[in-house]
């Protein structure tokens, strides 16, 4: 059996120092396999600080990248409260329109102000619970944010519908006739009466409202005229559309201002105050029908011009 023999390099390199001045010199003889071991040393050492020294680098910016993530967490963990704060206020808000725009009576809706209550959202801090303790934060975190979001909409569905409700009020205001068309004496009213031209029994679906002749007459409520003329025993006529159903009528009128097919506000002038058609002295044939159906005045006249 033959035996493997490792041969060991014997080639061998000096180094002479010769000092200046005559000086004994100096001689080393080194092995290749010791040179070749020394530089394997180097190496390690030198890969070793260079390991070590990317590593306190990466450290380092990773400490600092922390710290700005943190920074960024905390500013934007304040601008989510103050969002939740910002629900809670309209939220509670919304329970306050909700209950007034119920309320009916001016005693009611002071008392109602004067009330208060919790929020339905949970009241909690999204800085606790960003804290190392909380092992189920991002659980906690999501469940109150998912409760946020739902908050909000449901506050902003909430608020479209008192909306909507207000701007039902406000065209139910603008388009009701409201005010007197002439303020004067009621010579006839709504109901049974005799007649003072035929002196016949009738039912007047009007008031007569008595006054000089040129007196100005005004719209009641918002609309559009849809009859500007001559309206056989009511003289000059002026008929306005309002919504909702809305009409009302001004007849026996002196002179006419408007136009058919015109948009009219509440307290335009009109019409003046005549005596056209079949009538006895000057006044205005005031009517409001709904739907057609001819309705008393006097639950239509509180308000002023």
């Amino acid at each position: 059996m033959k035996k493997t023999r490792i041969k060991v390099s014997k080639k061998r390199i000096t180094f002479m120092l010769l000092p200046h001045g005559g000086r004994r010199s100096y001689q080393i003889t080194l092995s290749y396999s010791f040179i070749f071991a020394l530089f394997l040393i180097w190496s390690a050492l030198t890969g070793v600080g260079l390991y070590y020294m990317s590593q306190r680098i990466e450290n380092a910016q990773l400490k600092d990248a922390n710290k700005k993530l943190k920074q960024k967490i905390t500013h934007f963990s304040k601008k989510l409260e103050n969002a939740l704060d910002l629900v809670r206020e309209t939220q509670d808000l919304n329970i306050r329109l909700k209950g007034l725009l119920a309320l009916q009576s001016k005693k009611k809706v002071i008392e109602y102000s004067a009330m208060g209550g919790p929020s339905e959202l949970k009241d909690f801090k999204i800085s606790e619970l960003l804290k190392p303790e909380f092992d189920n934060s991002e659980e906690l975190f999501d469940a109150n944010f998912r409760e946020l979001l739902t908050s909000a909409w449901q506050t902003k569905t909430s608020f479209k519908e008192i909306s909507e409700y207000l701007n039902y009020k406000r065209n139910l205001a603008r388009y009701t006739p409201a005010i007197w068309p002439v303020y004067g004496r009621i010579t006839s009213g709504f109901g049974l009466r005799i007649n003072p031209v035929t002196h016949r029994p009738e039912f007047h679906h009007a008031f007569d409202i008595a006054n000089l002749k040129g007196t100005p007459i005004r719209a009641t409520a918002d609309g559009k005229v849809i009859f500007a003329g001559w309206g056989g025993k009511l003289g000059k006529t002026v008929v306005i559309a309002h919504n909702l159903g809305y009409t009302t009528y001004y007849g026996h009128c002196d002179e006419v201002f408007v136009k058919p097919g015109e948009k009219v506000i509440r307290g335009q002038i009109i019409a003046s105050v005549g005596m056209t058609g079949r009538t006895t002295g000057p006044h205005v044939h005031y009517e409001i029908h709904r739907y057609g159906k001819p309705l008393n005045p006097k639950f239509f006249m509180s308000g002023g011009f």
